[in-house]
This record gives structure tokens, sequence and C-alpha cells, in this order.
């Protein structure tokens, strides 16, 4: 076996795992709004535990409704919840994998908008994401606090949890209580570092008087808080001992807080190299006997193996990989390799929907959250022709034939991809061009028919005799009602990425949103002054807050000139005259660059239908919007059927 540390049989405490794999904590906004397991939930776990995972540890479970942080998250706060927790154990069970929920309590991090209430905390620090104000907790509410804990802890017991893990990390309310950062009390829960740490001493005793001795218990905690004043490494390791003092089971090293989150590293995006916190637990593991498990965007089995094989850590937990291919264990351990679909990090379909308080998809894997749907075969198997070889169409052939539907995919330029190509163009994002490549061999694998260079007809379709057409055309470039547009000058974004506009001296590009941006640091690395006209107040809002914030970090380190709030009245010859806020003002320009949005090429969908074709429009085609939308909305075409 290649990967033998990987697949070696692990401990944590007395707790036998079948590999070092761990998925960790990671809140779906599957549940409830009273954090009840659900269907959804209950079969997105079982689909986790077939594809081969050693240890599943559930998401960040409330232990009392004021310490909620997203709408549907999991709760353990009531005996009401545990009958559906132990479904979720079964299931797990069933295939030889060890699972238990994370005690959680967000503190400040969290919103009255969620949990209808003023946040607690140790102190009245504004939480850093939201500017929201806590109010600092009394002693007495700190002591039920300590005893909700152990009641949490308990109930995961009754339910047939095999562990508990206690979040003492990212910012949230343990954290709080053990960063200076945070905690500005003055009595004996905060100032020194016994007293900072005095909560999570309570309430590890609080939760082992109520599983007992035998029942392991592991610490999550920020290695770095990556904050000036807050939770250093240093911090981390003189914890790290303590709770191994005190019998914890093993601690898990992750890093950063909601103030440190933009820095990539809390939830390390396709713009951070992988691995970037090992050095965390390494640290840790040199200090301690216990386990220790290392997280942070550690997706290949060479990278995962070698953490263990050079001894700076004891598990390896993989979270958002096991949403893109819940199989990735399974796969590797058996040298299927070359069929995993990586997680390509975009943070679109996780982390940004759950932010937005929304259920988590994944971008590379819309089965993620449509488990059932997904299980269920079709009735009937059919002939299908896909128009497009973008995501969307891409992801609908895929589907069909891992469906078993007989699948004919054309695309009219010689290559698949579409605009997967052209985001994967510009530097930090190559994992978009990865993903096309991935899904491009995929249909080779699955044997669907693929005819490039194939401009298609609705005639032409006919003759296919298809069951059902998905249009998959894409959109095209809109060109916006500024006097000089047309000039000779003037490109569209897709034009500058694929190598066909005659870009020279100083670059003005029309559009701060994500295309525009991303273009524009294109430009900047290429070598070229670069401006970047905006008419909101805000660059890339669309954007995930980390990828956008290490942008912007970029263009300022490449002088980037950003003008937001800014009208562009007209292009003339070697100039962009622009309004800001009320004031004209003339932009040198060699090059303009528009990148102001597109609207749909869906102009097939009337001749399929004075055929009495039927047809399915999704992707840019439906309505422009992101990689996410697009493959789930090819999918979910298929699954219909």
């Amino acid at each position: 076996m290649p990967y033998k540390n990987l697949f070696s049989e692990g401990l944590i405490g007395h707790l036998r795992t079948k590999n070092r794999l761990v998925m960790p904590p990671m809140v779906r906004n599957y549940a409830d709004p009273e954090g009840r397991v659900t269907p959804r939930y209950l079969e997105h776990i079982r689909r986790i535990s077939q594809g081969g995972v050693g240890t599943i540890i559930l998401e960040a479970s409330f232990i009392s409704p004021e310490g909620k942080g997203f709408r549907n998250e999991l709760g353990i706060n009531s005996d009401d919840l545990v009958p559906g927790l132990s479904d979720l154990v079964k299931a797990a069970h069933e295939h030889d994998v060890r699972i238990g929920p994370q005690l959680y309590h967000a503190g400040r991090q969290t919103s009255a908008k969620v949990t209808g209430a003023q946040p607690l905390a140790p102190s009245a620090v504004p939480d850093p994401s939201s500017g929201e104000m806590p109010r600092a907790l009394t002693t007495p509410e700190i002591a039920r606090l300590v005893q909700e804990y152990g009641r949490a802890a308990a109930r995961a017991k009754s339910a047939g949890c095999d562990f508990v893990e206690i979040h003492g990390a990212h910012g949230y309310l343990i954290t709080q209580f053990l960063s200076p950062f945070s905690n500005i009390r003055e009595d004996e829960y905060g100032g020194s570092f016994e007293n900072r740490f005095r909560f999570l001493h309570e309430v590890y005793l609080s939760v082992r008087k109520a599983v007992g001795n035998d029942f392991p218990v592991t610490v999550r905690l920020s290695g770095d808080e990556l904050v000036d004043g807050g939770i250093s490494i240093e911090d981390t390791i003189q914890v790290s001992r303590e709770l191994e003092k005190l019998g914890v089971a093993a601690v898990h090293i992750s890093a950063g807080n909601y103030a440190s989150y933009a820095s990539g590293l809390m939830i390390p995006p396709m713009a951070i190299a992988d691995g970037p916190l090992v050095y965390l637990a390494e640290a840790v593991k040199k200090t301690v006997k216990i386990p220790v498990i290392a997280v942070g965007k550690i997706r290949s089995p060479e990278l995962a193996e070698q953490v263990l094989a050079d001894g700076k850590a004891d598990f390896i937990a993989i979270g958002r990989t096991l949403l893109a291919d819940p199989d990735w264990p399974n796969k590797v351990r058996e040298g299927r390799e070359e069929e995993v679909m990586p997680c390509f990090a975009c943070n679109q379909g996780c982390i940004t929907r759950l932010f937005a308080q929304e259920e988590v998809w994944c971008t590379v894997n819309p089965e993620t959250s449509r488990e059932k749907e997904f299980s269920q075969p079709p009735k009937k198997k059919k002939k299908v022709v896909v128009v497009g070889g973008g995501p969307a169409g891409m992801s609908a052939a895929k589907t069909a034939a891992l469906r078993g539907h007989r699948v004919v995919l054309f695309e009219k330029e010689n290559y698949l991809g579409g605009q997967l190509l052209l985001a994967g163009a510009v530097p930090h994002r190559q994992g978009w061009r990865r993903l096309g490549v991935k899904l491009s061999e995929d249909l080779k694998r699955l044997a669907v028919d693929v005819r490039l260079k194939s401009p298609v007809k609705a005639n032409l379709i006919k003759a296919e005799k298809p069951d059902i057409v998905v249009l998959a055309t894409g959109s095209t470039p809109g060109l916006p009602p500024i006097p000089g547009a047309e000039g000779e000058m003037v490109y569209f974004a897709r034009d500058v990425l694929m190598g066909r506009a005659k870009v020279k001296g100083n670059c003005v590009l029309i559009g701060g949103g994500s295309s525009g941006v991303e273009v524009a640091e294109f430009l900047a690395a290429a070598g070229h002054p670069v401006t970047v006209v905006e008419i909101s107040s805000q660059l890339a809002a669309h954007m995930p807050v980390d990828e956008r914030a290490l942008l912007l970090k970029r263009l300022e380190a490449w002088h980037a000139i950003i003008l937001t709030e800014s009208d562009v009245k007209r292009i003339d010859a070697g100039e962009v005259v622009v309004s800001v806020n009320g004031v004209e003002r003339r932009v040198p320009a060699d090059t303009v660059v528009l990148c102001i949005g597109s609207r749909p090429e869906a102009a097939l969908a009337e001749e399929l239908r004075s055929l009495s074709l039927e047809f399915k429009i999704v992707g840019d085609a439906k309505q422009p919007r992101n990689v996410t939308e697009a493959m789930a909305e090819g999918a979910l075409a298929i699954l219909s059927l």
C-alpha cells in the first residue's frame, strides 16, 4: 500500500480508528431551525461514511441557544435532539466510522439576527467581523455554561457517539476566554494565563464528569490567532500541555479567528499553498505525547502521508476534500486516484454560502447536500444531448453518464472547459483551469460522445433523436452604452484572457467585479500600469471574503489605481473620462477592458421549441452567475429526467 501511514489504524484514547483520516467539523446548515437532524443531514453523513473516512467530527453543535452561530446549525442543547444524533451515529457505525459532535458556543461571533438575543462573551468587546457589541458574562452565567457543556456531552454519549470534541478554536467562546485579544476581564477568568485557561479547564472537567473516564474527549485549538495581541503558538503549546495533564485524548490544531479570516489561513482558499497550518500541528506535536490532528488544505494523499511519516501529526483532517469527493479515502486506498474529484479550494459553494446563512453545497460535486436525490436511480435510460462544453454542460454530461444515460456533447470550440479556462488564466486561480481539465478527463473515462468543433443547429440536434436536450451555451459579453466603447483599443475581458487582444501601455478596466479585479491582476502581472473603475463603493463585492482581501492586497502591491463610486462618461483616444464624486477626471488609457457583465446566449431555444424538442437551459445560458450554480444546474437538469 503506497500510503501505509494514512491507512494504518489509529488510537484516540482507547478508541480505535480504521485509518488516520478525519472529517473535521464543518457547519452545513442542514439541520432544522431548532438544531434537529433532518433527512438531508442523515443522508449526507451516510454518504460520507460510505466513502472510507475513519472518523467524523460532526459540526460545531451549539450547547445553548444564544451560542448558535448559523441559522440551521446542529444543536446538542436539548434531550429532544438525541434521537436524531443517534441516527447519525448508526449511519456512521454501519461503515466502521467513529463519530462524535463538537461542543460549541459562538460567544460574540454570532448575531442577534441569528439568535434573537444580544451575543454573550467574556468581555464587552465588539465582534471583529460584524461589529456587534456582546454583553459580558456574569460569573453565575459562566457557571451555567460550564454545566451546559457537560449536559451536551452526556447527550452525545447517550446517543451512542464515540467521543466529543470541545471547540476551543477560531475565536468562539472558549477562545475568547483564552485570548487577551478578546478577554479583558479583571476577575478570576481574566488576566493571567491561569485565569484565562480557567473556563476551558472547568468545561473539560464538566464534560469529563458527564461522560466518565474512558470516553475520549478531544479539543480543537487555534495554534495561532493571527492577530496582534491574540493567541500565539507558544500559548497553544502551553494550553495543550495543560490539557494533556487533564487527560484530553487528542488536540486538533487549526488557526485564526474572524478578525484574521481574510488572511486566508483559517479556511485556505485557492490562492494559499497547500498545508499552510501543518507547522502549527508540528510545533504542538513536539511537546505532547497525545495524538495531534493536523488540518488546513491537506488535499493530496502524498502530502497527508508525508505529514504522518515525518511525525508532524498523528491524524489528518480533510474537510472540503470530502465534500468534493466523499469516496476520496476508498479511491486512494484502492489505487484509483485518477478517479478522485479534487477540491480546488474555490470556497464558493461551501464557506461563502455558509456565511451567507445558506446551506452548504460543493462547487465540483453537486451531490453534496442532495445525496438522497442522487441515490435514486433514473426511471428510464434516455439519450441526452448537451450543447456546450463549459462547466454547466460538462456537469450535465458527467451526471447523465454516471446515471447510465447515453450522452452526446456538442462544443463549437476545439476544446472543453468554456470560461473555466479563462478564469484559470489569471494569477492564483489556476484551480479553475484544472477543474476544466478534470471534467474533460471524466467525460473521456465515462465514454461520453464528445464532438468538438461542432456548432449546432436545431435540425442537427433533432437528427440525434434525443429524449432531452440540455442547453449550456453560456453567455456573451454585452457592449455598454458608453461613447467610444466600440473603439479599436477597447476589448472584452475574455478577449484579453484568450490572447486575442493587442494589449499595450496603460490599461483601464471598466467594471470592478470579480472578473474586473482578476483581469486587472493578470495585466498588472504582465507589467502594465492598471486602473480599475467601478461605479459602486466596493470592488469584487461577491467574491469570497478571503480571496477578495488577498487579491486587493496584491493589486496594492502592483500599485494599481482603484476608482470606486466612479462613472465612465466616455472613451476617447488615449484616455477614459470618468466622473469621480461628480468631478471629471481623465485617466490615461492605451488599452481599455470591459468587465461589466454578460448576457445569456440561448438563441437555440426558440429553434428547439419550434421543433417540439424537450430542452432545459442551464448555467450562464439561463443567467450569468458563478461556477457553483452552473455545475449544480447542469446536474439537476439530469436528475429531473
